[in-house]
């Protein structure tokens, strides 16, 4: 079943422009770019893209597809001076090919909204059998387990468990188990599942209708089940997710659900030498150099002299050293996460009161991965070898994800805890430093619970050489994992970062796709970005080169072409409402 999601992002810009349409002004229709008014202005059209991640790699890509003739030509400006890449990050202990690990996005599953990811693979020419390998979900022996309350169970034992109607398993007499977890949750999300595959429109009318709750609202509500206790809830969030993982939207645990009930089970599938090899072709193949050390702190609009309308962007960086450079776009891509962005003085561009609400309230989670370098690949020499896939615990750790790369090879780097939410918080308060005491301690605590968990005696067996953290909320260039949206976010923010300011000014990155925290979502939110440059220029031969069957980058489908239009055009109706000053000054000019 396709996912709901874009039906979902549909219906929110239909009614967010229908609302538009019937009010006093309407909708303004398109307009040719103020600069395009000057008959002799035949200069190219620079385009500014904000961030060298995955988003700002693509949109990159795409326009260099489009070729010269599109008339378009693109710097990226990206503040790491150290990395490219954004959440597409691989850290490697050394050369040796199975010895290190993503710290971002490492798995993809082959559904059909992630076309577009796969689609990439191709263009890459990643999709060969070497390089495109399988990604074990769980272990294919099924032994992969869950640790809690000091009980260890595999998988095949919970199942006979389940259907022996023991649904208890780890002796915890929590009141109200009376079913698999699995079914516990089912019996609460499965209606509107049901509803909104089979009559989207009365779905969404009672999606809506709980918009404003979160996860663990809606399963402490009655409402043709019983309400389940504090207990039963807490319970169950630590069995199937992390602590506090359910004050996410209702919607959006309906929606991760309804995207991954797929029968037969997907194949997923993982980049055999890590993530970063996906940003690295696509690197090789730009026709432009990537500007590293460029932090964005200044976003001004530029004005025609006898009009007083916008007709540019200057955007300001400055470099680690202290050096600041300005430079000029006719459209700016931001694929910076909203944190970032949140640093960046934009007050001449005057975002409007929601916009500036969705970039400074934009929920993104906490998530930490825990990696250790081994001096063997002791997960797979166990009584119960562990081949791919994870197991959990309610230890401080959470998830330990076994590679399902260099299987039976010399190399031994694992993930040895995977957070998120609360747990990754309170982790990251460890993780002061490679060489800390702290640090140290984690790593120390996180070895005890390994060997408790897979029942092992000998701690020489978890010697090892080296380790790694990452926290991406301590991560400047970061500010967060990626979008989990609190209740009602989803409905007010999309329709906002969908419409480009004055036509000029773009959002793309994974929080601005209802696909956020996944790979595609920031891949379709560039295309989206780069559709809407072609739409406000009025390329309408480059618009069909890119949406064309025979185009190697197909339209996803959260992207429809007519609803962008309307939306470009409520972007470019934004209007200043006081002219720009041209001795405006950047803050790291103000002298504090």
């Amino acid at each position: 079943m396709p996912s709901v999601r874009p039906q979902y992002a549909h219906r929110i810009l239909i009614e967010h422009q229908i609302h538009h349409a019937m009010s006093k002004g309407g909708i303004e229709p398109l307009s040719p770019p103020e600069r395009k008014k000057n008959e002799g202005n035949k200069e190219p059209i620079r385009v500014g893209i904000l961030g060298a991640g995955i988003a700002g790699l693509y949109a990159a890509l795409l326009i260099d597809y489009l070729g010269s003739e599109s008339g378009i030509v693109y710097d990226i400006l990206e503040a790491n001076p150290d990395r490219i890449g954004g959440r597409l990050y691989t850290h490697r202990f050394s050369d040796s090919p199975n010895d290190y690990f993503d710290a971002g996005a490492m798995r993809y599953p082959k559904i059909p909204w992630m076309k577009t990811t796969f689609e990439l693979f191709k263009y890459l020419e990643l999709d060969r059998p070497e390089t495109l390998i399988p990604y074990h979900l769980n272990d294919p022996l099924g032994n992969n387990f869950q640790h809690f309350n000091n009980i260890s169970k595999s998988s095949s034992q919970l199942q006979t468990a389940n259907a022996q109607g023991d649904f208890d398993p780890f002796r915890t007499k929590v009141v109200g188990l009376t079913d698999s977890v699995d079914d516990l949750l089912g019996k609460k999300l499965d209606p509107f599942k049901r509803m909104l595959a089979e009559d989207f429109q009365m779905g969404w009318e009672d999606l809506m209708s709980a918009d404003q709750l979160s996860m663990r609202d809606w399963l402490a509500i009655g409402i043709e089940t019983k309400p389940y206790s504090e207990q039963l809830i807490n319970y169950l969030e630590t069995v199937a997710g992390s602590t506090g993982l359910f004050n996410c939207a209702l919607s959006e645990a309906i929606m991760d659900a309804m995207d991954f009930d797929y029968q037969p089970a997907p194949d997923w599938f993982t980049i055999q030498g890590g993530g970063d090899v996906v940003s690295n072709s696509i690197i090789q193949r730009l026709t432009q150099p990537i500007r590293q050390d460029c932090r964005v702190i200044a976003i001004t609009p530029v004005l025609d002299p006898k009009t007083s309308k916008p007709t540019s962007l200057k955007v300001a960086t400055i470099s680690k050293a202290g050096s600041t450079v300005e430079s000029e776009y006719a459209h700016v891509i931001s694929t910076m996460p909203f944190g970032c962005l949140s640093m960046v003085d934009t007050s001449a561009l005057e975002f409007s009161w929601d916009l500036q609400t969705a970039i400074r309230t934009l929920h993104y989670d906490s998530a930490i991965k825990v990696a250790i370098k081994f001096k063997q690949r002791w997960w797979e020499k166990l009584t119960r070898p562990q081949i791919g896939g994870s197991s959990t615990t309610d230890r401080p750790l959470r998830t330990v994800v076994y590679p399902s790369y260099g299987i039976g090879s010399e190399d031994a780097t694992m993930i040895v805890s995977y957070t998120w939410a609360q747990d990754a918080r309170r982790m990251g308060s460890y993780a002061t430093g490679h060489d800390s005491a702290s640090e140290q301690l984690l790593i120390e605590r996180i070895k005890f619970d390994l060997a408790d968990m897979h029942d092992i005696d000998d701690m020489s067996i978890l010697d090892h050489v080296d380790h790694k953290i990452v926290d991406w909320y301590k991560d400047e260039y970061a500010s967060g994992a990626f979008a989990l949206l609190a209740p009602g976010q989803f409905s007010s923010i999309y329709r906002e970062v969908t419409q480009p300011v004055m036509g000029m000014f773009h959002f793309a990155g994974e929080a601005t796709s209802v696909h956020h925290a996944w790979v595609v979502g920031s891949l379709n939110s560039a295309y989206r970005a780069v559709l809407e440059i072609l739409i406000h220029e009025g390329n309408l031969a480059m618009i069909d080169k890119l949406t064309c069957p025979e185009s190697p980058f197909q339209q996803p489908d959260e992207i429809n072409s007519m609803l962008t239009i309307v939306q470009v055009a409520l972007g470019q109706s934004h209007r200043l409402s006081k002219p720009v000053d041209p001795s405006h000054r950047h803050w790291l000019q103000q002298g504090y």
